[in-house]
């Protein structure tokens, strides 16, 4: 891996960490404990212009960052977050590898759908009730919306292919990169 690209995948993280720890001052929607998920634009973003290993790295230290930051680490939240996190990986991964004719918004719509899931599963787990599954629906009416909202920024950006730019710059020309 060279230097320019840890140092992006370092900013990547750097703001998805600044974006999940500012959204914890937010106060919840309209439904309890949802958050617009800013944060997930700078996964799905790595998820696209570098792949699933670089943003599962991202995703990761972003949560345990986050939640460090927080007070929440190996806390309920702390796990469903994570959770969360990783089913939204997947599953946007998977979208985006094999369900070739999904566009970014498909691919958003699902991994905040999914993220939904991921939480849901931990807190069944902990609670041991399943009627936490009832809380789906109104956790998928705003995850949809700010699926929605992460899709369009993350086209924008993706359009604009300012990344693959500063990728293929060090391609073009080795020397500049050497001390």
């Amino acid at each position: 891996m060279s230097v320019r690209k840890m140092t992006l995948l370092a900013m990547m993280m750097a703001l998805a960490v600044a974006l999940g720890y500012a959204e914890s001052f937010i106060p919840s929607f309209w439904v309890p404990g949802t958050k617009p998920g800013l944060a997930n634009m700078v996964i799905l973003l790595c998820l696209v212009e570098f792949g699933f290993f670089e943003a599962l790295l991202v995703n990761l230290g972003r949560v345990l960052l986050v939640g460090a930051l927080t007070g929440t680490v190996f806390q309920m939240g702390f796990y469903m977050s994570a959770a969360g996190a990783l089913l939204s990986l997947i599953i946007m991964w998977i979208g985006l590898r094999y369900l070739k004719k999904l566009t970014l918004y498909g691919v958003s719509l699902l991994g905040a759908l999914a993220h939904d899931g991921g939480q849901l599963l931990v807190g069944w787990a902990f609670l041991g009730n399943p009627g936490v599954f009832y809380y789906f629906p109104f956790m998928a009416l705003i995850s949809l919306a700010t699926g929605f909202f992460v899709a369009f920024v993350v086209t924008r950006i993706v359009k604009t292919g300012i990344l693959k730019r500063i990728l293929s710059e060090e391609k073009q020309n080795p020397k500049a990169v050497k001390p």
